[in-house]
C-alpha cells in the first residue's frame, strides 16, 4: 500500500488542490513562530542585560508552588492562544474553499496581525533602547514617555491582543463555516456555531484577562504608582495616555 503523499507548504501558498494543506493553515502556524521567536528573543535579551534575572518573579522565586503555579499559568496561556491555530490544522483540505479564496475575514485577520505584531515589536524596542541608553548615563528619565508610550500606557500589550484577535478572526472564518463545522465534527446549528467561535475567540480572550486582571497590567501599574506617587510628571502621562487602546 503506498504511502500518502507528504504536504506541500509550497502549493498550499499556491493554492494547488493536492497539496495537502490549506494557505491559511501555513501562514498562521508561520506566524506563531515568528511570534514565538519574536518573544522569545527579546525576553532573552532583556533578562541577559538585567543580570540574568527577571524581575518580575522577584517575589515568588522562592516559593515552589507559587513559582510552579506561575510555570502551569503560562503553559495554559500558550495552549489557549494555540487553540485557534490546533483547531485550523485539524481541518481536512477539503474544508477550505478552492484555490487561495482570501475572503474579507481573512484579510481583516491579516491586517491585524501584522499591525499587531509590528506595534508590540516597536514598543518593545522603543523601551529597550529607552533602557539601554538609561544604562549608558545618557538620560535621567525616570520612566518612557515618547513614541507608542508617549499614545498608550501599555502598548505592547495592546499589540499582544491585537496580534492574536488577527489569527483568531482567520481561524473563525474557516472554522465557523458549514464546511469547517463539518470537518471538526461540529454540527450546523447555533451549538456547534458557539463551539466553533468559542475555539477561536478563546485566544485573544484569555490573553486579555491574563494581562487585564493578572500578570501584566496590573502589576505593572501597581509598581510605577508605588514608585512615582509623588512624581507630578507622571500623574500627568497617566492622567492624558489612554492605559490600553492608543490615542491618534
Amino acid at each position: 500500500m503506498p504511502l500518502p503523499a507528504w504536504p506541500s507548504i509550497l502549493g498550499a501558498l499556491r493554492g494547488a488542490p493536492n497539496a495537502g494543506l490549506n494557505w491559511r493553515q501555513v501562514l498562521l502556524s508561520t506566524f506563531v513562530s515568528i511570534w514565538a521567536t519574536r518573544l522569545g528573543t527579546f525576553l532573552f535579551s532583556r533578562i541577559t542585560a538585567e543580570n540574568g534575572r527577571d524581575s518580575r518573579f522577584d517575589s515568588i522565586r522562592g516559593s515552589v508552588p507559587k513559582f510552579f503555579g506561575a510555570f502551569m499559568a503560562q503553559a495554559t496561556w500558550v495552549t489557549l492562544c494555540m487553540m485557534p491555530v490546533l483547531a485550523m490544522n485539524s481541518l481536512p483540505l477539503s474544508a477550505f474553499p478552492a484555490g487561495l479564496g482570501l475572503g474579507l475575514v481573512d484579510l481583516v485577520g491579516l491586517v491585524m496581525y501584522v499591525g499587531g505584531i509590528t506595534f508590540e515589536a516597536t514598543a518593545d524596542r522603543q523601551k529597550s533602547r529607552w533602557m539601554a541608553a538609561k544604562r549608558e548615563k545618557k538620560h535621567s528619565e525616570e520612566f518612557l514617555t515618547k513614541g507608542l508610550w508617549g499614545k498608550s500606557r501599555h502598548p505592547n500589550y495592546f499589540g499582544e491582543v491585537t496580534l492574536w484577535t488577527g489569527i483568531a478572526t482567520v481561524a473563525a472564518g474557516s472554522l465557523a463555516s458549514t464546511q469547517g463545522l463539518a470537518g471538526v465534527g461540529l454540527g450546523t446549528g447555533v451549538g456547534g456555531l458557539l463551539l466553533s467561535l468559542a475555539m477561536a475567540g478563546v485566544s485573544p480572550a484569555f490573553t486579555s484577562f491574563l494581562l487585564f486582571f493578572v500578570s501584566g497590567i496590573p502589576m505593572s501599574e501597581k509598581k510605577y504608582d508605588e514608585r512615582f506617587k509623588d512624581n507630578k510628571d507622571y500623574q500627568k502621562w497617566k492622567r492624558e495616555v489612554p492605559m490600553f487602546f492608543p490615542k491618534l
